[in-house]
């Protein structure tokens, strides 16, 4: 049977961490946590910040920026300077004024003495102003007649020798930033470099021309600049070609991240959808584990165990108390069970230790001595004040079954002596009597045999006392045992009981599956061990059925017998008994069914994978690539809602496409100019300008094409053909080789080399080819790609490893069991994932190949 458990068979990245780098946060990002919105979800949004970065990272390129932010910074001092200049005038204007309005005021006192106090307020606010306007406009100049610093500020010779300085500082910072632009590989910066040089030269010929004394120095500074322009174009140009291999491979990363993170969640939609057509029940609902199907074991392991483990929690934790008191009880019963399992590690540790000392021992003498102390430590643990029992009210859980008189002598595997059980005289405690007969136990004659016999009895008193501690536990501890049994009897869908008899069943078939294909034999016994365990408890569920029939029967008994009540609460006692020392409760908590479940599945989907049981070719090659990390994620990301985990892939699908087409508009030109020139380097040959601009004509024809109405090839192509070289082309082209400069590049400068023996060009276009298969519109990309083939480094002689372009391109196109609409779909998912199917593909084959499956 096929379950929806098969939508998680897919590796995600590693994540994936999905906090937001500060600064890179969507104003439109404020989603929270919500049931339909997974880990798919969460993974497609990951690559949303991620192509936001990369976005944010290219704009703001400093070296983009150099020239522009040279000039603003050039325009804002000279607008400083005019408006210095502007505004020098009116302060002269104004601090002439100002002696004869003091004066004024001045007269006025004499004939105003009523108003004196205002007077002197405003004569005072008239000093301070002129006294600023002093130092602003200059000490010489305040000394200056007023009609002849206005017409020095205003004087057109002096006008024009303050802007002819500025328009030098300007140029020159200018100058000092275009080395930056260089290394700017986004936008045609060779317009912008010829406009300003030329504009240069009128500027620097313009001011040569002023005569005035400071336009010389400032003119030999700027020829200087000019002079080293060439030198330092130089070794931009060496980082420039640094930046073209780096954004390179920064570009190929780029797409192969977006593409994975889109057939991730295509492959998982896939997987569902298929497990959901194929998921079948049985009319009384139980699971078809008979079914070779390899999802079988995940539904059981998502569905059945996480039933079982949630009620062995319950049962592990109990009942919450209702007062101190019970807390109190609750807690030192706890802890008293606690102390048990930590005395037995202790103990477990000491003999241990102890019995590698003996082995070392010289001599038998020396070994036995060792071997009756190790006896009585052991004893004394077992029944004395250390590890187990702390004081007089701390419950002992070794005497609960036995006493301290046997203890030693079940240790030995000897009958209690008469002397020391008080049956015969001289009455002897046990360590006296082991000392005067020691050397007359035969076992004692070889003391390292009798450390093995003493450890295995051992084993067997804890495990007697570990049965007595659970039931101590739960008669105390689970006080409403009825209550808890019940529980696991009552679903909507799989009750614990259901869930228990699920597991059994495909053990069971698992056990013919392992015997019919030949596998693993090993895990045999394991799995014959749980179903033991497991069928256990159903007979502990079966007597409490048989005690419910027997009661419904009987309907004529309302009140029940004393014998009766005790009989049903030592049922309902003892399956909660029985759950605890069947599934180790005490030790491994709520785990031990799980964790030997996933050992199970585990070997059962390699076995299956291994012997291509049900798997189709496409399957087959995802889980063999996938390998054991992929059972992990499935395991940890199923949530067992199907509605909830179609929601989630329908998110991630759609916001995945969107990343593909913001992609597209961000890198799809820089992508074609690389292709173009690694094209250049692999046919040896350098593309003229004439080449490039025929390029540019062909890909605006085939722009404009696409927009028309027929979708007739072949009168598309005439169409093409017409349009190329038409006025309207023609002139339009030029706008659209500036709209897409940097798809077009330039030519390959001398210092290019050619490609390696190993025509590492060749690759490497193919691999962008493939990758760029992922871009909706493929306008600049056909005819670049045409014929290109990504080949396998596996054998040649090892068919259907490679991928063409050309083939990709048009897949799907041609189906006629399908209509446009869904003809195009799948087109271009199977070309998103062309180059992550490759590398799937051929990493399938290179494990089998190692396996000799193929």
């Amino acid at each position: 049977m096929k379950t929806v458990a098969s939508v998680l068979l897919i590796l995600s990245f590693s994540p994936a961490l999905f906090a937001q780098e500060g600064g890179i946060a969507s104003a439109y990002s404020f989603g929270g946590a919500c049931a339909s919105q997974g880990v798919w979800t969460q993974s497609a949004l990951s690559a949303t910040q991620n192509l936001r970065k990369v976005t944010l990272q290219l704009k703001d390129d400093p070296n983009c920026k150099a020239l522009g932010n040279s000039v603003q910074s050039a325009i804002t001092s000279l607008e400083n300077a005019v408006q210095g200049a502007s505004d020098t005038p009116a302060r002269v204007s104004r601090l002439s004024q100002l002696p004869q309005e003091i004066n004024a005021l001045r007269t006025f006192l004499n004939s105003a003495p009523d108003m004196k106090q205002q007077i002197l307020r405003t004569m005072m606010d008239k000093s301070i102003e002129s006294a600023t306007l002093g130092a602003q406009v200059g000490q010489s100049q305040s000394n200056m007649a007023v009609s002849d610093v206005s017409q020095s500020i205003g004087d057109f010779g002096s006008r024009l020798q303050r802007s002819t300085q500025t328009g030098l500082s300007m140029l020159n910072q200018v100058v000092d930033s275009i080395p930056q632009l260089d290394q700017c590989l986004t936008g045609d910066n060779q317009m912008v470099m010829g406009n300003l040089i030329s504009s240069a030269v009128k500027i620097a010929s313009s001011f040569a021309s002023s005569g005035q004394d400071m336009t010389g120095s400032q003119i030999a500074t700027t020829v200087s600049k000019l002079t080293n322009l060439t030198r330092e174009r130089k070794y931009t140009a060496v980082l420039r070609k640094l930046n073209q291999q780096e954004f390179m491979s920064s570009m190929a990363c780029l797409m192969e991240v977006t593409s994975e993170s889109y057939c991730q969640a295509r492959d998982g939609m896939r997987l569902f959808q298929k497990g959901m057509n194929d998921l079948k029940t049985q009319k009384s609902g139980k699971l078809d584990a008979d079914s070779g199907n390899p999802f079988v074991g995940y539904y059981v392991l998502n569905t059945h165990v996480p039933n079982i483990t949630k009620w062995l929690q319950k049962i592990q934790i109990g009942v919450d108390p209702k007062l101190p008191t019970d807390a109190t009880f609750q807690n030192k019963i706890q802890q008293e069970v606690v102390d048990f399992y930590k005395g037995v590690k202790t103990l477990l540790g000491d003999f241990n230790s102890s019995v590698a000392t003996i082995r070392t021992l010289p001599n038998l003498q020396a070994k036995q001595n060792a071997v009756l102390k190790l006896l009585m430590q052991t004893t004394s643990s077992m029944v004395g004040n250390q590890g187990f029992g702390r004081n007089e009210d701390v419950m002992n859980f070794f005497l609960m079954s036995t006493n301290s008189m046997k203890i030693p002598f079940a240790l030995l595997g000897i009958p209690v002596p008469d002397q020391v059980s008080g049956k015969a005289m001289p009455i002897m405690s046990y360590d006296e009597w082991l000392r005067a007969n020691m050397e007359s136990i035969p076992s004692f004659n070889d003391p390292v045999a009798l450390t093995e016999t003493i450890g295995q009895n051992m084993q067997e008193i804890i495990r007697t006392a570990n049965i007595s501690a659970i039931e101590y536990f739960n008669r105390w501890y689970i006080v409403d045992k009825a209550a808890l049994v019940n529980e696991s009897t009552i679903d909507i869908n799989y009750t614990v009981q259901d869930s228990l008899k699920a597991i059994n069943q495909y053990l069971e078939a698992q056990k013919g599956r392992i015997a019919q294909y030949n596998s693993n034999v090993n895990v045999v016994p394991t799995i014959l061990d749980t179903q033991m365990r497991i069928q256990k408890v159903l007979k502990a569920y079966e007597n409490l059925e048989n005690i419910g029939r027997g009661a419904l029967i009987d309907t004529k008994n309302v009140t029940a017998s004393q014998e009766s009540l005790q009989a049903t609460a030592d049922a309902y006692e003892k399956l909660v008994t029985t759950v605890y020392e069947q599934f180790n409760v005490m030790l491994s908590r709520s785990g031990f069914l799980a964790n030997r479940m996933v050992n199970f599945v585990y070997q059962d989907y390699i076995m299956l994978l291994k012997n291509k049981v049900d798997f189709t070719p496409y399957q087959e090659d995802l889980f063999s690539a996938s390998g054991m990390a992929m059972l992990d994620k499935m395991l940890a990301m199923y949530n067992g809602n199907p509605s909830n985990i179609q929601t989630d892939l329908n998110m991630a699908l759609r916001i995945n496409k969107g990343n593909l087409e913001a992609l597209d508009g961000l890198i799809k030109d820089n992508v074609i100019g690389t292709i173009s020139n690694l094209k250049q380097i692999e046919n040896g040959e350098k593309v003229g300008l004439m080449s490039r601009v025929d390029r540019m004509l062909g890909d605006s024809s085939e722009d404009w094409v696409s927009t028309a109405k027929d979708k007739n090839p072949t009168v598309r192509k005439v169409l093409k053909f017409l349009h190329k070289y038409s006025l309207t082309n023609l002139i339009g082209g030029y706008f659209y080789g500036s709209k897409h400069s940097d798809r077009y590049g330039s030519e390959l400068d001398p210092t290019t080399a050619p490609q390696s023996e190993f025509d590492d060009a060749e690759n490497v276009r193919a691999q962008l080819c493939i990758q760029a298969l992922a871009f909706n519109n493929q306008n600049g990309l056909s005819n670049l790609c045409r014929g290109v083939v990504l080949k396998s480094p596996l054998p040649s002689t090892m068919k259907g490893m490679n991928v063409a372009y050309d083939q990709k391109l048009n897949s799907y196109l041609n189906d006629k069991s399908m209509n446009v609409q869904k003809q195009q779909s799948f087109n271009h998912s199977e070309r998103i994932c062309a180059f992550r199917d490759f590398n799937i593909r051929n990493m399938a084959v290179f494990m089998s190949l190692n396996q000799g499956q193929k």
